[in-house]
């Protein structure tokens, strides 16, 4: 009574009003004006009508009771960005004030203590700030809601609610909050939801909540940042459903008592510092659906007992110390929707059964070390949506079946072992946004036909796949991000990809490309990085290339490019990156604009590019370089081509006709000869054969009278000498010839045997082989000379 004694005494003016016949009409109209502020929507049918004095009743939100007097008052999801003003606590007669969702500001009028009826108080998501004045509540008793969430609230919570027996449902989330959470709290016995999350409060957890035994719903996590752990009093909170301390510093490891709550249907842990092994007596939690426990510091294996969790439909155990196997029961959840469990240590394969259950949606099992063959049945329901296998070790091929998840979001599976050819259906998945399938060892070709309205990334790089690049990327009209490199692709860049409206990013570094740089790229505005490096692409860089405004990074380094650098090219504010090293560019590079922002390093490996400040550069009158022309270049290697090729002619007629004089044969006496024809003739047989070369044989002679060996080598080949000199005499006979070959030294020899030896040695050169005799022949032929005749000192 002294509450409302002074109430009255604090606002007069108000009372006064309602006294004076200002009826519920008027505030209704008044909250409008109010609520709306400068630009309010929402209200529209909230028009004053003379004719009936009960039309209020009808405005979209408002409730009435028979005399007309407005019970409920529901307006959610408008835009009101006014506030709420002090006429509200004329309708004394609300039960139910719910203005959610209306981005309303200010602060909570006091006012608001004047409505003892209310049993649902909802102001939830708006901008409503300040202190929130818990003693409006103190007159309150039937209230059985109070939802604050999502506001800009500060300050202590408010102990004041703690009277209110009814009380039920308290939600105070979302707002910045400050200091403990009030021990008076655990007095409010009728409280089924609690909810503080995503505050800034601090302090222990008060152990004394576990008094609440009728508590269904405790949610304390999120932003708030408490000191000691879990309490393991809250094991007795045996109505309990959710239990959400995720994200608020708690740390020492979960307590096992917990396993006791066997209502529990949602449990979450993450984003905290706890330690040790997941305690298996939370097998205990048999209605579980959702665990959570993910980015702690949890160690040890996920336990055996858990297998009896039958109802799991999430399991969030990533960023974790977890080890051992992924236990082949989890295969079996027949709920299991959700797996995450990326960046621990769990090892050896994923289980069989995985996806048999055809309720799959999310997997995640990247950075682990897990191995085998990716499971086939992941997609076996139709309802996978993301799968994401990264850096791990997986074998084998990708089954079949993932090309046809046509419910895929998202595949990820970089850095892994996997081989043999992409499913094709999997570059024709509709709702697909991203496809990563790079650093693995994928081959053969990329399909022809390819399609997708919803891709927006794509990347196979850094495989082992060949062939040429699909026109049909074409098609792919969401497509932002292109990742091709470092494979064995060869051809030509399809126009087609450059069709593209959206795309930003592409890549084709470390292939086999050729051709040139299409010109149908200049027309894809949107791109802000090209890179073709380390390619085979060849011919000028076109000077339409500033064409592409929003361009930040281009690498044309490590290719066949030729020409001279556009100068237009320092009008591209946006480049910030320029790598064109390793051409065949030449002239002079521009020293103004966007080019002072490049380093030599952009233009290295080009031999005939100089900047602008080498003097060298230029030459021709006036100090201007006379560049070459692509035409003038191609001039200048025929003409290279023809003069080495007459250099090769000339040195190789050079070295013919000095090789023909060193072919040509004559019997050479290096010491007296007084040794007979008939001596070297006894030393020409098999067995006298010391080596064979191009040139001829070469026998061992054991000569008369002191000499002990003598080795003549037949040169046969040098007869071609005797054939030129023949053949240039006037009058050729055999006697002739014999004379003109012949060493003079040796003209004490029968002239018949000379002759004889002369016909031998020409047969033995005959140009055709068939024509020429045998070994044995011309030893049957040296041994058999003609008749002896004059010698030649007597001719």
């Amino acid at each position: 009574m002294g509450f409302f004694l002074c109430f009255f005494l604090l606002f007069p003016a108000q009372l006064l009003t309602a006294c004076s016949g200002f009826g519920e009409l008027d505030v209704l109209l008044k909250l409008k004006s109010s609520m709306y502020g400068h630009d309010g929507s929402g209200l529209e049918d909230w028009v004053a009508s003379p004719a009936s004095p009960s039309s209020h009743c009808f405005f979209s939100g408002v409730t009435c009771d028979e005399s007309s007097r407005v019970v409920s008052l529901n307006v959610s999801f408008r835009h009101l960005p006014g506030s709420i003003p002090p006429e509200i606590g004329l309708l004394n007669k609300l039960v139910n004030l719910t203005l959610a969702n209306d981005n309303l500001t200010g602060e909570l009028p006091v006012e608001i203590a004047m409505l003892t009826s209310l049993r649902i108080l909802n102001i939830s998501s708006n901008a409503i700030g300040g202190s929130f004045p818990g003693t409006i509540t103190l007159g309150m008793t039937q209230l059985e809601v109070l939802d604050a969430y999502n506001n800009n609230c500060s300050g202590p919570l408010p102990t004041e609610i703690a009277s209110l027996e009814k009380l039920k449902h308290v939600h105070l989330g979302g707002n910045f909050f400050s200091g403990k959470i009030p021990e008076e709290y655990s007095e409010i016995l009728s409280l089924e939801f609690l909810g503080l999350n995503g505050n800034d409060l601090s302090g222990e957890v008060p152990s004394s909540l576990s008094k609440l035994k009728n508590l269904k719903s405790l949610s304390i996590g999120y932003f708030n940042h408490y000191e000691g752990g879990i309490p393991p009093e809250f094991g007795s909170l045996s109505s309990l459903e959710l239990l959400d301390m995720g994200s608020c510093n708690l740390n020492g490891e979960i307590p096992s008592a917990l396993g006791q709550l066997t209502r529990l249907h949602s449990l979450f842990l993450q984003f905290n510092n706890l330690t040790g092994h997941i305690p298996s007596e939370l097998s205990g939690l048999i209605s579980l659906k959702s665990l959570d426990l993910s980015i702690n510091n949890l160690t040890g294996e996920i336990p055996e007992s858990f297998s009896a969790l039958k109802n799991l439909t999430l399991i969030n155990l990533f960023q974790n110390k977890l080890h051992g196997p992924i236990p082949d029961f989890v295969g079996e959840f027949p709920n299991l929707e959700v797996l995450q469990v990326w960046g621990n240590n769990f090892t050896f394969e994923l289980p069989k059964q995985l996806g048999r259950n055809g309720k799959l949606k999310y997997l995640d099992v990247s950075y682990n070390h897990l191995t085998g063959l990716v499971p086939r049945d992941l997609c076996k329901g139709g309802k996978l949506k993301a799968l994401i296998l990264m850096n791990n070790f997986f074998i084998g091929s990708l089954p079949e079946e993932i090309g046809q998840c046509k419910s895929l979001l998202k595949i990820r599976i970089v850095c892994n072992l996997l081989t043999g050819t992409i499913p094709a259906g999997i570059f024709n998945l509709p709702l697909a946004t991203q496809i990563e399938l790079s650093h693995n060892y994928f081959s053969g070709e990329l399909p022809q036909e390819i399609s997708g309205d919803a891709l927006g990334s794509l990347s196979v790089s850094d495989n082992r796949i060949t062939g040429r690049i699909p026109r049909a990327i074409g098609n792919l009209k969401s497509l932002q991000f292109l990742s091709l490199e470092m494979n064995r692709l060869s051809g030509e860049i399809p126009d087609e990809i450059f069709s593209l409206k959206i795309l930003s990013k592409i890549s084709i570094r470390a292939n086999n490309i050729s051709g040139e740089i299409p010109a149908s790229m200049l027309h894809c505005t949107s791109l802000t990085s090209v890179d073709f490096s380390q390619n085979s692409i060849s011919g000028e860089i076109p000077k339409e290339i500033t064409k592409l405004k929003d361009l930040s990074i281009l690498d044309l380094s490590r290719n066949q490019l030729t020409g001279q650098l556009p100068s237009e090219i320092r009008y591209m504010i946006s480049l910030t990156t320029l790598n064109l090293s390793y051409n065949n560019l030449f002239g002079r590079i521009p020293s103004a604009g966007q080019f002072l922002a490049f380093n030599d390093s952009s233009f290295l490996g080009n031999p005939y590019l100089c900047a602008a400040r080498n003097d060298s550069c230029s030459f021709g009158g006036h100090g201007h370089r006379r560049f070459f022309t692509t035409s003038r270049l191609i001039i200048t290697v025929i003409a290279l081509a023809t003069a080495l090729l007459l250099v090769v002619v000339t040195v190789y007629r050079l070295r013919k006709k000095k090789l023909q004089k060193s072919r040509a044969w004559k019997l050479t006496a290096f010491q007296r000869l007084d040794f007979k024809a008939e001596d070297v003739l006894e030393c020409l047989k098999e067995e006298n054969i010391i080596g064979k070369g191009g040139a001829g044989i070469v026998y061992r002679g054991s000569m008369p009278e002191g000499f002990d060996h003598v080795a003549i080598k037949r040169l046969v080949g040098r007869v071609r000498w005797a054939r030129k000199t023949t053949s240039e005499l006037s009058q050729p006979s055999d006697s002739a010839s014999a004379m003109a070959v012949v060493d003079p030294r040796l003209s004490a020899y029968p002239l018949t045997g000379v002759i004889h030896l002369f016909k031998i040695a020409m047969l033995c050169v005959k140009d055709e082989s068939s024509d020429r005799p045998t070994m044995r022949e011309v030893v049957h032929m040296l041994t058999n000379p003609p008749q002896p005749a004059p010698s030649l000192l007597a001719l």
